[in-house]
């Protein structure tokens, strides 16, 4: 039998990655990776590991969270920021709402480096808190959800969609449309074709087509989109389609903000800045 200090002495606890599947990175719109620190499951006692290994880190060693987040879960004690990446549509992002009428948070400041923006804050002691970033030039927020824990158990952090989306995406065959999603194309029958969807990918989108055009006119390929650009910010997801028949169709797509895996908005926030586009497709 062993004795109990034995008991309480910690075992080394260990990290993982999950990553949201290549498929949610695209389609997503930028939930980007999840990183995962938990505490074995057989711990006997209260001691907390060495935190945090392997996760992103801002400008000046604290946690680093990507601006698509949409539910964030950090330590009591840690410094944590929100990052906005550059390139976006909004001039400047600011805090509107800094969390800390609960006193769960502080505002330790923020800094802009290389064209990417952090609002750094501390977790002070558990519980739940607000933070909201309003554009500078506009009236979208982005708010975030954040809750404080005194056990690394279950702690997640975002990070931005991966980069290795973003190569140059030049097939042949077929005819590139890179104006917008929202617009007329025409094309000939039996013409492959790409037509950009371009959208700033700071807040996170979460896109779906949700009217399929008539397939005697035209076909969308199937499987997610290519993209283009800066997953995080600035970008362009390749819709692929074929020209069937001659006649005018056309195709819905719906850009859910900041709704994570939900399909539909479940806030105010969500329901008020997410986008519809139409694009009408002509084949003569």
């Amino acid at each position: 039998m062993r004795g109990m200090g034995e008991m309480r002495r910690m075992r080394r606890g260990k990290t993982f990655w999950g990553v949201t599947g290549g498929v949610a990175v695209v389609v997503l719109g930028g939930l980007g990776f999840v990183g995962y620190e938990t505490v074995s499951d057989d711990e006997v006692c209260c001691g907390i590991p060495k935190p945090l290994h392997g996760v992103e880190r801002g400008p000046d060693g604290e946690i680093d969270v990507a601006s698509q987040s949409v539910r964030t879960t950090v330590l009591t004690g840690h410094d944590f920021s929100l990052h906005v990446r550059p390139g976006g549509d909004a001039a400047d992002w600011e805090v509107a709402d800094a969390g800390e009428s609960g006193k769960v948070l502080r505002a330790q400041g923020e800094k802009t480096v290389k064209g990417t923006h952090y609002f750094t804050f501390r977790a002070l002691k558990t519980g739940s808190a607000r933070i909201v970033l309003k554009e500078t030039d506009g009236d979208r927020t982005m708010t975030y959800p954040v809750e404080v824990k005194d056990t690394i158990q279950g702690t997640v952090v975002t990070k931005d969609a991966e980069g290795a989306y973003s190569e140059a995406y030049e097939p042949s065959e077929s005819r590139k449309f890179d104006g917008d999603f929202a617009g007329t194309v025409t094309v000939r029958p039996g013409e492959r074709f790409l037509v950009a969807n371009r959208y700033s990918n700071q807040p996170g989108y979460t896109w779906k087509v949700t009217g399929e055009p008539d397939g005697a006119v035209a076909g969308l390929e199937p499987g997610p989109p290519h993209t283009t650009g800066d997953p995080a910010a600035e970008r362009q997801d390749w819709y692929s389609f074929t020209a069937r028949e001659k006649g005018t169709t056309t195709v819905e797509l719906f850009g859910c903000y900041r709704c994570g895996y939900d399909s539909e908005p479940t806030s105010p926030e969500s329901e008020k800045f997410s986008v519809t586009k139409t694009l009408m497709v002509v084949v003569r």
